[in-house]
């Protein structure tokens, strides 16, 4: 009974892209007032962007939690609470005036919320319901990501403009709790154990456990490739807006290169997910971490203008390729029974790369005033 009211399984995929890209708002958003907020209340960027840290701390506690309860209970459940949290999350941090309950607000409560709308759990989804196209059908998925930087960061900053960043909050909690919530609560479905792809018989409910996986140096070459990508994802969404700034860059022309790399986000994210499963997967996210080294020395090199749009390019290529890339070769390697915990496990390492990125950048900052050294980091890490 429950195999023939399942929905399609990139029915599925659709709804996870459009929750996502709401929910990644609320991380995204943070770039777009840091500068705003640090001359508002006078806190330094290394201030503000240790709110960053513990976010990122609180995120990698509460991933693999996340991931098993996701095993145990289901994604939906999981899903719908954590936007439900986001949403509500966000409007007294849209009133906070202490640096205290930046740190409260933004580094645990909005944490709590991000922790269940985020790529675990649709890697937990996609893999119960794909097999031979889980390659393309994960980076689809997770393609929210792109499509929200994409579509809110330009929105956000021309209301901030328009308004206050106070108001952006309250846009982004309003698009949650009356669209995101109510359409992952209604169209989401958990995939069923008969679940098939275009015919295909699922895999069986078998695989190692996260013991059994940490003791495979595998494991930890794909952790450490999350460590770079989420510190190098930490200086476009936290730092980028204020850098550009400093450079002389319009906001609204700043927001334009998010833009160009969200849009060639999605499309590497596709391309390189139909040459995942096509070619060896480990050599396709070799190729996506050289260019996302490849881009920051277009940034180093390249001066404020038109011209960073090739940074942009560049950047989106790989921006959120690896997401996808390291869960269907997790996917392949460790099976769906402990996928959610794996992938959470694995996952932490991305939001502590990304918080310390995010602050060593605001540090470096402060002691040099610039961000080059933070750049050069950033090329190396890819490298």
């Amino acid at each position: 009974t429950r195999d023939r009211v399942a929905p399609n399984a990139w029915v599925v995929v659709a709804v996870l892209a459009v929750t996502l890209t709401i929910a990644s708002g609320a991380r995204f958003l943070f770039g777009v007032v840091l500068k705003p907020i640090s001359e508002e209340f006078g806190w330094n960027r290394a201030q503000l962007t240790g709110a960053v840290m513990l976010a990122m701390i609180v995120l990698s506690i509460f991933q693999p939690l996340v991931g098993l309860l996701v095993d145990r209970i289901g994604a939906k459940k999981i899903l719908v609470g954590g936007i439900a949290l986001l949403g509500f999350s966000l409007i007294p941090f849209s009133f906070a005036t202490s640096l205290w309950q930046i740190y409260v607000l933004y580094g645990v409560l909005i944490s709590f919320g991000l922790a269940a709308a985020s790529p675990v759990l649709t890697t937990s989804i996609v893999g119960r319901w794909f097999t031979h196209n889980r390659g393309l059908a994960m980076s689809v998925a997770t393609s929210g990501s792109a499509l929200g930087q994409l579509l809110i960061v330009p929105v956000a900053t021309w209301i901030m403009l328009a308004t206050s960043w106070q108001t952006t909050y309250h846009v982004l909690a309003v698009a949650l709790l009356a669209v995101a919530l109510p359409l992952s609560a209604i169209f989401l479905r958990d995939a069923p154990r008969a679940a098939v792809d275009a015919g295909e018989a699922p895999e069986p409910e078998q695989g190692p456990t996260l013991r059994d996986a940490i003791a495979h140096p595998a494991f930890w070459i794909l952790a450490f490739g999350f460590v770079v990508c989420g510190w190098t994802m930490a200086f476009p969404n936290t730092h980028f807006l204020a850098y550009a700034d400093d450079m002389g860059m319009s906001l609204l022309h700043a927001a334009n290169t998010i833009s160009v790399t969200a849009i060639f986000s999605i499309l590497g994210s596709v391309l390189l997910g139909l040459a995942a499963d096509r070619f060896r997967r480990t050599s396709v996210l070799a190729l996506t971490y050289a260019l996302r080294g490849l881009a920051f020395l277009l940034l180093l090199l390249l001066p404020a203008g038109n011209l960073l749009y090739v940074y942009g390019l560049v950047l989106g290529i790989s921006w959120t390729a690896t997401t996808p890339l390291t869960a269907a070769i997790a996917a392949d390697r460790y099976g769906p029974k402990h996928l959610g915990f794996i992938f959470g496990s694995l996952f932490t390492f991305m939001n502590l790369g990304f918080g310390f990125g995010s602050l060593l950048g605001g540090v470096i900052f402060e002691m040099t005033g610039g961000y080059q050294l933070a750049l050069i980091v950033n090329v190396a890490l890819g490298v």
